[in-house]
């Protein structure tokens, strides 16, 4: 096991919503976590003083932690880490080097263990055996009805934590009550990511007696993938009623039911058509269930009023940050993607742990 101080470099997604990119260097190297695109659309982390590195590692497929790979030039097109599942999805050409959806890896001589992330197919938190331990949890969720979830047990002195809803409580169980209320009404258009929370909700909707459940090819792909080879990614028991879904489902054709389209902010997919279309359309319901993009499709609707927000969780509710920082015995945790404004409640609730967004921290 590594053991050794080095420090870690906040580039992106610590203070505001943006796409995250963090800097490690500890033994001799140098490691960029994740490497994304927005939000805002287009936004792209600020690498251009980071200079070469020795590996880019990935924790989940999202679009906002992957997409800014077209600036590998910039750190010296190092070697890329991820797992399989994360690996398939990535552009052609990328040479990926392996990590376990759970277990231990080597990384440039450092230690490495990882663990499914409850959050999304491939997905992983990464512990790193440097200093008294560092953890990235990446995006994560304690809640999932559909995705594996394994906590981390490792002690880990330093912890980067997925604090997207801050200090948010309502649990996953009161969404689906709120939902509810909506699929009763009529036609309802679910914007979602159809590696994510798009295949949870859809499941939630089947196990509740819903039938009429409409899907893009987006959605049908990934479900047949969680069929098979993302199988891996599953809660328990989980897979025999996502073979049901997977059959269940029928394509989008007109406005009935439930239909669930990619992308979440209607800016590609099946959503960029069907968004115009719906809009117009006062008996059909469109409903965001995760972070609206600013200068999107899904922004002007909102704010306007046509569509309607309902947090689906997919990312950690207070009580799941503190039991991690307990867990680990972390004495220094840096939420990420939340606002800086944020910092004082967080603090106040992770003490006696010290909770920073300082821009180096000291590993």
């Amino acid at each position: 096991m590594t053991r050794g101080s080095g420090s870690l470099r906040l580039i992106s997604g610590v203070g505001k919503k943006g796409p995250a990119c963090f800097l490690v260097e500890a033994a001799g190297r140098r490691l960029v976590l994740d490497l994304g695109q927005g939000p805002p659309p287009g936004a792209l982390p600020a690498v251009g003083g980071i200079g070469r590195v020795d590996a880019l590692i990935l924790s989940h497929g999202h679009r906002d932690h992957v997409g800014g790979l077209s600036l590998l030039p910039k750190l010296g097109n190092p070697p890329v880490y991820a797992t399989e599942i994360v690996a398939r999805g990535l552009p052609e050409g990328i040479a990926v080097r392996p990590l376990p959806v759970g277990g231990t890896a080597d990384v440039l001589g450092i230690a490495v263990a990882t663990g499914r992330n409850g959050h999304a197919p491939g997905g992983i938190w990464l512990h790193f055996a440097i200093g008294e331990g560092l953890l990235y949890t990446g995006d994560y969720s304690a809640e999932s009805m559909l995705y594996a979830y394994d906590p981390p047990a490792k002690p880990a002195a330093t912890a980067l934590i997925d604090c997207s809803y801050a200090d948010y409580r309502k649990p996953l169980a009161e969404c689906w009550h709120d939902l509810a209320r909506f699929v009763e009404r009529g036609p309802l258009l679910l914007p979602v990511p159809a590696n994510g929370r798009g295949p949870e909700i859809a499941l939630e909707l089947m196990r509740h007696g819903v039938d009429d459940i409409f899907v893009d090819e987006a959605m049908r792909n990934a479900l047949r993938r969680l069929c098979d080879s993302d199988g891996i990614s599953l809660r328990a028991g989980a897979s025999g009623d996502i073979k049901r879904l997977a059959a269940l489902v029928k394509p989008i054709d007109g406005a009935r039911g439930v239909m669930l389209a990619a992308s979440a902010d209607g800016a590609s997919g099946a959503t960029a058509r069907l968004l115009p279309e719906f809009e117009n359309l006062s008996d059909v319901t469109i409903l965001f269930t995760g972070y609206v993009n600013p200068t999107t499709l899904a922004e002007r609707l909102t704010k306007s009023g046509r569509a309607q927000v309902l947090r689906w969780n997919v990312h950690p509710l207070l009580s799941d940050t503190v039991a991690l920082v307990r867990t680990t015995r972390a004495k220094t945790a840096i939420p990420a993607f939340c606002d800086r404004a944020k910092l004082p409640a967080l603090a106040a609730a992770l003490k006696p742990a010290r909770v920073t967004m300082d821009a180096v921290v000291e590993i």
